[in-house]
């Protein structure tokens, strides 16, 4: 079976090809559309929680950039360390015009311009605001409004996106997490209960987060924050086996969810340790003999700011 030691950016590079499968295309789609039809010049983005830069290819890549300037902002400089050379990496393997100028990256091919600078800041400090108000046409938040309070973080966000401008929110959990076959239900259904507690007990400069029903809410808050909705739609991560393997990286993923959940849960010192160390211990089994199926039910926003 070998041994899996969790790291973070190694979990955000396997994630990758689950939130392919996972986001919603028609809410891309919707998106795409739009800066098509709007954008008199180069889209200014701003990626909240940029990670290891994986939507700034994605954006490439699914046709949202021709011509920009985005701005990946992350809290972690080790991430976005990691998300330079990763980009340097795409880029030669595309076969994509990279150079660096003035602390900036330029990527071009053809027509296709775009500008991506990386900066390490926290988007949601109070009272320190990294960007002036309007700034942005749009603004990306990959699988990060839960993990923020919903209410401060989003009136944040809406700050920094000029009228017209919009807000694609995508990954945001909606409280369902499913792993099959079950063991003992009863135990199953506990350890679930527990791990979405965690969620909801986590605190982000003081205030609540999102957690764990994060999509529903956004149906009522962003209107009531004065948020046009133009498009929603199921993301869910679903892996399983097919035709009795996992996909490459797939296996990686589900060993860093189960770090995920003996994290919380052993914080949280809710359940017998034992109880854990066993339960986890025949999930890893079933990964090892590509057995275990995962299911999150999460989902996709695309908000327009009114003019």
């Amino acid at each position: 079976m070998g041994s899996f030691e969790f790291n973070f950016q190694h979990y955000l590079e396997v994630k990758r090809s689950v939130d392919d499968l996972a986001l919603n295309r028609q809410v891309w789609n919707v998106l795409v559309n739009h800066t098509r039809r709007t954008a008199q010049r180069p889209l200014k983005l701003l990626e909240v929680g940029a990670g290891i830069g994986t939507m700034i290819q994605r954006a490439w890549e699914w046709g949202l950039v021709d011509n920009a300037i985005y701005t990946a902002l992350d809290l972690d400089p080790a991430n976005l360390f990691y998300a330079q050379g990763a980009l340097v990496r795409w880029a030669h393997q595309n076969r994509t015009h990279l150079e660096k100028k003035t602390g900036r990256y330029h990527l071009q091919k053809g027509q296709r311009s775009l500008w991506v600078e990386f900066l390490a800041a926290d988007a949601f400090a109070p009272g320190q605001s990294p960007f002036r108000s309007g700034a942005f046409d749009g603004i990306i938040a990959h699988a990060v409004m839960d993990l923020v309070n919903l209410e401060a973080g989003l009136s944040t966000l809406i700050s920094y996106v000029r009228p017209g401008g919009w807000l694609y929110l995508t990954l945001n959990f909606d409280g369902l997490t499913q792993f099959l076959p079950l063991l003992t239900p009863d135990l199953d259904a506990q350890i679930i209960a527990l791990y979405h507690q965690s969620m909801d007990e986590r605190r982000f400069h003081g205030l609540p987060t999102g957690g764990s029903t994060t999509g529903r809410a956004l149906f009522v808050l962003g209107p009531a924050l004065g948020l046009d909705l133009m498009a929603v739609g199921a993301s869910d991560w679903v892996v399983s086996p097919r035709h009795g393997k996992y996909q490459p990286e797939e296996a990686d993923f589900l060993r860093s969810i189960l770090y995920f959940v003996e994290d919380s849960l052993s914080r949280q010192a809710l359940i017998s340790p034992t109880t854990l160390s066993d339960w986890l211990a025949i999930r890893k089994e079933q990964i090892a003999h590509r057995e275990l199926v995962f299911i999150a039910h999460q989902l996709d926003f695309l908000f327009r700011v009114p003019e």
